[in-house]
């Protein structure tokens, strides 16, 4: 799988709020990435929200990186996939967040990052097997194991093998 600039990367509301509260992580680094233009960052509208929602939790510091990073990443926001193409993701992922895959797929995202174990990480297997064209990562197994491929990786931001 080639990596590049142009690789676009989903980002679930759970990794969203990890980066913004802990700029040290493997979330964080990742977003980095794509402030740097390193990749294409994409999510939506309710997984925005759903972000904001969370982030009251924790007010200050985390909320204002939150919203800066809202502001430096170009980011490619996916729309929710009316009907039927929303219904048909039902099959592979808990209702809860069948608007997150559907988007992410619809969206032409080739990772979902997400934190989410209970249901989007929970069917990463359904979704390989089904054979969706999306691989289903949290942002430190996708730096592990993705980063250093990117065509520009002496460029990057420093990657760190195990992100806090």
């Amino acid at each position: 799988m080639r990596i590049n600039c142009h690789t676009p990367i989903f980002f679930d509301a759970s990794v969203l709020v990890a980066g913004s509260h802990s700029p040290q992580g493997g979330s964080a680094l990742v977003l980095y990435a794509c402030k740097a233009g390193s990749f294409r960052a994409q999510t939506s509208f309710l997984v925005l929200l759903e972000s904001l929602h969370a982030l009251g939790r924790f007010p200050g510091q985390s909320q204002q990186r939150f919203h800066r990073m809202l502001l430096k990443i170009d980011w490619d926001l996916v729309p929710v996939p009316g009907g039927e193409r929303l219904e048909y993701y039902s099959r592979y992922i808990d209702r809860k967040d069948l608007h997150v895959l559907a988007e992410a797929v619809e969206g032409g995202a080739q990772f979902l990052l997400s934190l989410d174990r209970r249901h989007i990480l929970a069917a990463t297997e359904v979704v390989q097997q089904a054979g969706l064209a999306i691989v289903i990562l949290r942002p430190g197994d996708f730096i592990r194991q993705y980063y250093s491929q990117h065509e520009d990786y002496p460029r990057l931001p420093p990657g760190r093998t195990h992100p806090r």
